[in-house]
């Protein structure tokens, strides 16, 4: 029974690693695309006439939207009351009123990536749909 207890041990042990390996790298890239489009928040998208940060406001709101479970997403520019502890505007790292990373569920995740209301709907990132468990 203890070599199955700790063998089980040992699988959960090593898929927590990669997960939280993952979410670092990813977190990190996260945040240098943020600064480098914070670097250039008043630039002018041509094609859509609105800046760089009312772009992103515009994307993080459809994401919103599409995972269907409230405001879990931000642009770079916040209302000042959104920002880091109230106090400011740029909004490098989103995060919720504890300043941790937004949740999402796998079925939000799936409506985001494929841009449909319906998690089983593919498209978007995806057109032939995840292959897979998420």
């Amino acid at each position: 029974y203890n070599l199955i207890s700790n063998s089980h041990k040992d699988k959960v042990h090593i898929h927590e690693q990669l997960v939280a390996g993952l979410l670092g790298v990813e977190s990190g890239q996260d945040a240098v695309l943020r600064e480098l489009l914070y670097e250039c928040k008043v630039q002018l998208v041509a094609q859509y006439k609105v800046t760089v940060a009312e772009f992103t406001n515009r994307i993080s709101i459809h994401r919103s939207k599409l995972g269907n479970m409230g405001m879990k997403d931000e642009g770079i520019i916040v209302p000042k009351e959104l920002g880091a502890e109230s106090r400011v505007r740029g909004n490098i790292l989103a995060g919720d009123d504890d300043s941790l990373a937004y949740s999402r569920t796998p079925e939000e995740i799936l409506r985001i990536v494929y841009g449909s209301d319906h998690e089983d709907v593919c498209g978007g990132f995806y057109p032939n749909g995840a292959s897979g468990l998420i």
